[in-house]
């Protein structure tokens, strides 16, 4: 009998630390194995580089997400500052020296994860993971999600 409750307490202890590392310890994926959608663009004023990567995840019946990773050039610092899945149209543009248009969007589905991003301050996940994440949570001053993301309850337990 009391085998049992030790079994059921180490159950519900590895339990409780899944869902606190997936809700608090977020971090975007990483690139080894995404592939550079299209040819990176620099600023204006050359002080930044975006590289937009999509990365297929789930096997025959998965899907695709996109990465933009900004690099500032005198530096070569990285950081990735958008997530999200795929949608019909993708394209990024600098909309000045230091904010960047990321266009996502399926009209026909009404999906839509455009956003412009200040790269010194802002990020985009779309599920919005990286906005709970401890990890990142001193890498960025704004962070934004998808509004419209249905997730159910049993995800939302488990941080996702």
């Amino acid at each position: 009998m009391k085998k049992r409750y030790v079994i059921i307490l180490l159950l519900i202890f590895g339990i409780s630390l899944l869902i606190g590392y997936n809700r608090y310890f977020y971090n975007f994926k990483t690139l080894d194995n995404a592939t550079l959608f299209s040819d990176s663009i620099e600023s204006s004023d050359g002080k930044y580089k975006a590289s937009p990567y999509y990365l297929n995840y789930g096997g025959a019946a998965g899907g695709v997400s996109y990465i933009v990773e900004v690099e500032q050039t005198q530096t070569g610092e990285k950081k990735k500052v958008y997530s999200s899945n795929h949608k019909d149209d993708f394209s990024i543009s600098w909309k000045s020296i230091d904010v960047l248009s990321i266009k996502n969007e399926s009209p026909t589905y009404n999906e839509y994860r455009n956003i412009d991003l200040n790269v010194n301050t802002d990020i985009y996940e779309e599920s919005g993971a990286a906005c709970r994440s401890l990890l990142l949570k001193e890498k960025f001053e704004n962070c934004y999600k998808a509004e419209d993301i249905k997730v159910p309850l049993i995800f939302k337990l488990l941080g996702y």
